[in-house]
């Protein structure tokens, strides 16, 4: 977030996705050999960007061979390939210089018990943690083994509990850059009981939410930013209570939100910001 490396050749993407996305390498990417740590801006042409809300995106090609996919809520819930993930994540946001992809990068203070979403597809894992402070989150490809690799983000939340609306996307991957197989992840406020991804077409995925999280993914590559895929919520009565593009930025959203004194905190400029919602973590 705070020192750019030299861009990689692969972070050109279609005009639409670069608008839509508007984003901005959020961090290093690290790569482990067996002795001495170092770091390098892309490793096998994944390249972990944010948009302007904080929101981390990550990119990755289709794997030729099918994959195993695995969700967990919470470290009770991990394999091993996930608790190695998790456990690297950690080093690499830990408080000390030496351990971290980025010294000068202010790490959030963070535990195996701060786990809140980890998502295991193929070779490649992706962990999220969050706190009342802030959260982290890493993408790890080939955890454990000589070929390990991948990248980490640390960050304060910027509202505290205080989000837009009912969901605020922390995470999202794709194996195309507008759509294909997706996972997302963030977090919810208190009024969200039950939340699906609409892809446009017919179909849902609904996600699992655990202690203010959320976590899904699917596998359908079908799915498209062009048959405009929302996340949908519903209250506990099954009454929807927000819909919102999938791939918009917060600062993109039609609805601007105000925190309780009526200051704008989210989205841009409009009469009458809808109120930000409180996180049920």
């Amino acid at each position: 977030m705070k020192n750019i490396l030299d861009l990689p050749a692969e972070r050109d993407l279609p005009p639409r996705a670069a608008h839509a996305m508007r984003v901005r390498i959020l961090c290093s990417v690290r790569s482990r050999p067996a002795r001495t740590p170092r770091l390098r801006v892309a490793v096998a042409g994944v390249v972990l960007l944010a948009v302007v809300s904080g929101a981390a995106a990550v990119v990755w090609q289709r794997p030729d061979r099918s994959t195993v996919q695995v969700l967990a809520m919470g470290s009770g819930e991990l394999s091993p390939t996930l608790q190695d993930a998790a456990e690297r994540c950690l080093q690499w946001n830990s408080p000390q210089p030496q351990t971290r992809q980025n010294p000068s990068e202010q790490p959030v203070p963070m535990s195996l018990a701060d786990l809140a979403v980890a998502i295991e597809r193929g070779d490649r894992a992706l962990v999220l943690f969050m706190n009342d402070v802030g959260y982290a989150t890493c993408d790890v490809e080939w955890v454990g083994t000589a070929r390990e690799s991948g990248g980490g983000a640390t960050d304060p939340w910027p509202h505290g509990e205080w989000l837009p609306g009912p969901v605020q996307r922390l995470l999202l991957t794709s194996t195309d850059h507008d759509g294909g197989d997706v996972i997302a992840s963030g977090r919810v406020s208190r009024r969200v009981h039950r939340l699906v991804l609409d892809h446009g077409d017919g179909h849902t995925t609904a996600a699992r939410l655990s202690g203010g999280a959320f976590g899904l993914m699917t596998s359908d590559a079908r799915l498209r930013a062009g048959n405009d895929p929302e996340l949908v919520s519903y209250d506990a009565e099954g009454t929807e209570i927000d819909r919102r593009p999938l791939f918009q930025a917060e600062d993109e959203l039609e609805h601007c939100f105000a925190g309780p004194d009526g200051k704008r905190i989210y989205g841009t400029p409009t009469s009458g910001c809808r109120p930000a919602e409180r996180w049920r973590g």
